[in-house]
């Protein structure tokens, strides 16, 4: 007899009819309204969408920074209900300490979880390894470029052994050569690390390149507008006939304006 795949019968993170919305200038500004998705273990899930159609505040609800106005967001079927370890967040911007040490920004996560000195820098010493920058423990921040400031950044990430990885537009501030790379880095550690992950871009070819599934997100307020799944192996030729195809139905998406207004896709 076939057995299930334990992994796909409950969803590491489902969003259930989720709205959010605030209050701004005494007007209520609706974000996003009546999501609903799963994300299963070990998925890569990359979310598309324009500027301000929610996709960070995807991430923050994930986090556990923001709360829903409405609906449920689940993590390992609970609702999620503050900031946990067991799903971290890397920015953009790094946000390292420039007053530590890169050994010491890798360990600084497991500090704070009250792990003794000697056990937080031997771990934060393992994941430099595992992103390859073991060489550089004793350096300051301000000698590394910006490629390796986010291997940093997603090394601290690591460090913690969080069963979620939240990436908001990570590479967005790199140049076109270290940003491939760091493609090509972050599928190697995923790979090894088998972490579910769930990563916002602007690029559709970075989403092509990384994700089992793509989410896109759109419109005023945001919703989920298409779902779709790659099957293709790793690493990837974009100019393979399912990519292209694939690539083409977002694009038609992308290029709705009643649903895309702003876009900078």
């Amino acid at each position: 007899m076939c057995l299930p795949n334990i992994k796909m019968i409950n969803p590491k993170i489902k969003f259930l009819n989720v709205t959010k919305s605030y209050d701004n200038n005494s007007k209520n500004e609706v974000i996003l309204q009546d999501l609903s998705f799963e994300i299963y273990a070990e998925e890569f899930v990359c979310i598309l969408g324009p500027s301000g159609s929610g996709k960070t505040t995807v991430l923050g609800l994930v986090a556990g920074f923001i709360k829903p106005s409405s609906g449920n967001v689940l993590f390992n079927s609970k609702d999620i209900i503050r900031p946990d370890s067991s799903r971290t967040l890397v920015f953009q911007e790094y946000a390292l300490f420039p007053w530590l040490n890169i050994l010491d920004n890798v360990a600084f996560g497991l500090t704070t979880k009250n792990h003794k000195n000697n056990y937080a820098r031997e771990k934060a010493s393992e994941y430099l390894n595992l992103v390859g920058l073991s060489a550089y423990e004793d350096h300051s921040v301000s000698q590394l470029s910006g490629g390796m400031k986010q291997r940093v950044a997603i090394a601290r990430a690591l460090a913690v052994d969080p069963e979620v990885l939240l990436l908001d537009e990570p590479f967005g501030a790199l140049d076109q050569q270290t940003r491939e790379s760091m493609q090509t880095e972050l599928t190697r550690l995923m790979t090894k690390t088998k972490k579910t992950v769930l990563f916002v871009t602007h690029s559709v070819d970075e989403a092509l390149k990384l994700a089992d599934r793509i989410l896109i997100i759109g419109g005023k307020p945001g919703k989920l507008l298409f779902d779709t799944t790659i099957a293709a192996t790793r690493p990837r030729d974009l100019n393979n006939y399912q990519l292209v195809t694939i690539r083409n139905k977002i694009l038609d998406k992308l290029s709705q304006p009643d649903l895309f207004m702003g876009s900078d896709i």
